[in-house]
């Protein structure tokens, strides 16, 4: 009874033991690009803050996120702003204002959406250099952009023991940052198609850029 109680000692502190406690930044975002990889769907909360240098000024919002592979963001904010896009098209829309912009998404970056960072997270080691700034911990991992002229300097990403992301901030040039925490997140649990195609309001002015 006592080795069995041993062993069951044992096991169950392997299974709480982090799953890269002692890793490198190549096996941590090895395990982010395995998680990412295998994701076809997820939804989230998110709290999102951006700070602006030149006001020294940080804003605050909070909304609903829902993503779907291949390339399909959906992200409804508290204030009335949303941000959807289908693949091919990012549309920014204004409760507000009454007011769309409209824009092709070529990548997560240049779309300057924070959150669509999740969409290239499977294959982060293409387009950054990784490291960890904190040796003591090494779930955390700066991502610096291989791409010369990147509009973001760095991104900070915060993981679990699997490998799911649920922290980001990115970094930009004119040294603004983005913070993004996630919570309440389920994976693959069947995300709607529906909700990746927007549909602009009546009286909504749309803006091509």
């Amino acid at each position: 009874m006592y080795h069995l109680i041993l062993i069951v000692i044992i096991v169950s502190a392997s299974f709480a033991m982090p799953a890269f406690a002692n890793g490198s930044p190549d096996e941590v975002i090895q395990a982010v690009e395995k998680h990412y990889s295998g994701l076809m769907d997820m939804t989230a909360r998110v709290k999102q803050k951006n700070y602006l240098k030149s006001l020294d000024k940080t804003q605050t919002f909070s909304g609903a996120l829902a993503i779907r592979k291949p390339g399909r963001l959906r992200l409804d904010y508290t204030n009335g702003q949303r941000i959807v896009i289908d693949g091919n098209e990012a549309w920014f829309y204004s409760e507000k204002s009454k007011q769309v912009i409209k824009r092709a998404f070529a990548d997560f970056e240049q779309a300057n959406i924070p959150v669509a960072f999740l969409l290239g997270a499977a294959s982060i080691r293409d387009d950054f250099e990784v490291s960890q700034p904190d040796k003591k911990n090494p779930r955390l991992l700066d991502l610096k952009p291989k791409r010369a002229g990147a509009a973001m300097t760095r991104v900070r990403i915060s993981v679990d023991n699997g490998g799911r992301i649920t922290e980001l901030v990115i970094f930009d040039r004119s040294g603004n940052t983005s913070t993004v925490a996630f919570s309440d997140i389920a994976e693959d649990a069947g995300v709607d198609e529906e909700q990746f195609r927007f549909s602009v309001p009546r009286g909504t002015e749309i803006i091509e850029q």
